[in-house]
């Protein structure tokens, strides 16, 4: 009870970590209480100069709850997030607490993720151990090679296995099967992350696709999914091409706080592939449903900050208590079955 008593605290009095708990939950919630709580919630969180630990409940939601209901929420999020950090660093925190137009950035991003049209992102499929035997690929591919695999394997440095893996993906992605398609997916990472474990410094690829942070099995799905794209568009079964974009180059760098969302990027950019082309209109649908109804409540906005700034400032930095939290959780992860291919895609992003 004690340690709870001397927790650092937010400006309202909330311990951060069940703040947060809160605020991802009524991110969830329908109603305009709900709207209110995320309001209240994200303005103490900000004012009490941690928006950093606000980040990525808020990818989490668009990749996760959002997804493709609106793709849209990834161009949105990118560019409100960068204005909102480049305000932070330009004037003292209280005095940016006070600006309106922080206020309303703020604010405005909260509403958007709140008003957004949502769609669970579907789940990574199940890949047994005993595909990762020697002669199940040969057994189980059916698929011929394909132009795009043509276009993005190289045979200086590319193996078999990813040409093979490959056309099955792009055969998967034609028939618009999303589960089979993420099931090449996530099979390629963790056949990846296993020839590494099993040989020292051992790849599916050697081939540099634009330096580091496009390299790998990845810098190989992603230049895949790159030339799919290019040809559904062609064919205009799919005009998503400045979210698309957006999906790449979180991937290929991805934002910071992101979190544990950045694994669903993949998912997210598979599902535009495999299902946006058979939608009667092929492209993103509105992020916002009723802008008349949007501005007015932007206009509440402020309120809500002036309600928390009528509280003194925090004393002690929540920040710190929270990187400690995330240290001790780190230690004790449980192995699950996910674990291999989480693992596999970790060792990707580290290696940005």
């Amino acid at each position: 009870m004690a340690a709870v008593a001397d927790a650092p605290r937010t400006r309202c009095g909330y311990i951060p970590s069940e703040l947060i708990k809160s605020f991802e939950k009524v991110l969830v919630e329908s109603g305009t209480v709900a709207t209110g709580k995320a309001l209240h919630f994200a303005t103490d969180m900000v004012c009490s100069g941690a928006f950093s630990i606000l980040i990525p409940a808020i990818w989490n939601h668009a990749i996760i709850h959002v997804g493709l209901a609106s793709p849209r929420i990834i161009v949105y999020l990118k560019k409100r997030l960068a204005e909102i950090d480049e305000m932070m660093k330009k004037l003292p925190d209280e005095t940016l607490y006070a600006t309106e137009e922080f206020q309303i950035r703020v604010g405005e991003l909260i509403l958007v993720l709140r008003d957004a049209p949502t769609r669970s992102v579907v789940p990574w499929p199940k890949v047994g151990a005993e595909t990762h035997n020697e002669g199940w690929l040969k057994a189980a591919a059916s698929a011929t090679e394909s132009a795009v695999v043509r276009k993005v394997w190289r045979p200086e440095g590319d193996t078999p296995v990813l040409r093979t893996a490959g056309s099955e993906l792009c055969k998967a992605i034609t028939d618009g099967s999303t589960e089979k398609a993420l099931f090449w997916v996530k099979w390629l990472f963790e056949e990846e992350g296993r020839i590494k474990k099993d040989v020292k410094g051992a790849s599916l690829t050697t081939v540099d696709r634009g330096g580091k942070k496009a390299s790998g099995t990845g810098g190989f799905i992603i230049n895949l999914y790159a030339e799919i794209y290019k040809e559904l568009a062609a064919k205009q079964l799919v005009r998503m091409h400045e979210e698309f974009q957006a999906l790449m180059n979180t991937w290929r760098t991805p934002d910071a706080g992101l979190g544990s969302a950045k694994k669903y990027i993949l998912v997210l950019m598979t599902q535009i592939l495999c299902e946006v082309p058979r939608w009667k209109v092929p492209a993103a649908p509105s992020l916002i449903k009723d802008p008349v109804a949007m501005s007015r409540a932007i206009r509440e906005v402020p309120k809500f900050f002036r309600e928390v700034l009528a509280y003194d400032p925090v004393r002690v930095s929540i920040l710190k208590g929270f990187k400690v939290k995330a240290e001790k959780a780190k230690k004790v992860e449980t192995v699950n079955q996910m674990d291999a291919f989480d693992r596999a895609l970790e060792a990707y992003f580290a290696r940005m």
